[in-house]
């Protein structure tokens, strides 16, 4: 009795100890989750907290990794379930921007919904970056699947775009509509958008074409010169990636 007695001292012991591992894992732990499912373009810094409960700075990082840029302050819950074996909860200003849940067929993101400034998103614009850009950002996305493929579309509404080195603005508005399983990006404008926008193409490849408002051309001529090519039809054309 004595040495089953001791051996299960010994045993609670180890179950007590590790639970508290499991109880105090570290908050840098979700940033290296969430390092590793951007595929190295979404990090965080500044962690308090622990993992099941904490919040960080979430930055952008350019395709390189030299350059990042803060997006916001997110807080985040884990809970552990039985259909959804993980479900994690993010928020930001006491606001839900996203829930992420790991089920038995995968990562499911959904209720995305947040909202940025234009020059926060710098790392991500490739080519554009040169044009000095400002706006409002609005992402959503109802549901993503990162199973063994990516499903689900995001919506990025850009408002009230403008441009540093535009003589005119702001110069419109737009929908970017990503689909994930094909990794294709599409691009339109609103009616009364002073340059009209459009494009189709992937994160590799993405050409724009735009045509100005009758009454700007000649305010906007030095400007679309210099971020395009005058086509035969008397617009421009970009590659932005």
């Amino acid at each position: 009795m004595k040495k089953w007695h001791k051996f299960s001292l010994i045993g609670l012991f180890v179950v007590s100890f590790m639970v508290s591992i499991v109880i105090n894992m570290p908050a840098w732990l979700m940033g290296s989750i969430i390092h590793h499912y951007s595929q190295n373009r979404l990090d965080v810094i500044n962690e308090r907290g622990s993992f099941w409960n904490g919040r960080a700075l979430l930055i952008g990082e350019d395709a390189s990794g030299k350059s990042a840029i803060p997006l916001m302050m997110v807080n985040w819950k884990i809970k552990l379930g039985v259909s959804k074996l993980i479900n994690i909860n993010l928020s930001s200003s006491n606001q839900t921007i996203a829930n992420l849940d790991l089920t038995k067929s995968g990562l499911q993101l959904s209720k995305v919904n947040l909202s940025l400034s234009l020059d926060q998103l710098t790392p991500f614009l490739g080519n554009l970056n040169s044009l000095n850009l400002s706006g409002n950002v609005h992402v959503t996305a109802d549901k993503i699947s990162a199973g063994s493929k990516m499903q689900g579309t995001v919506l990025v509404k850009l408002d009230d775009v403008g441009s540093g080195m535009s003589p005119v603005n702001p110069i419109g508005s737009y929908n970017v509509n990503f689909d994930l399983s094909s990794m294709g990006i599409t691009i339109s404008s609103n009616p009364n958008s002073v340059i009209d926008v459009s494009g189709s193409g992937n994160v590799k490849n993405l050409v724009l074409n735009s045509k100005v408002q009758p009454d700007k051309k000649e305010k906007l001529l030095q400007f679309m010169t210099m971020t395009g090519i005058p086509q035969a039809d008397g617009s421009y054309q970009m590659k932005a990636f």
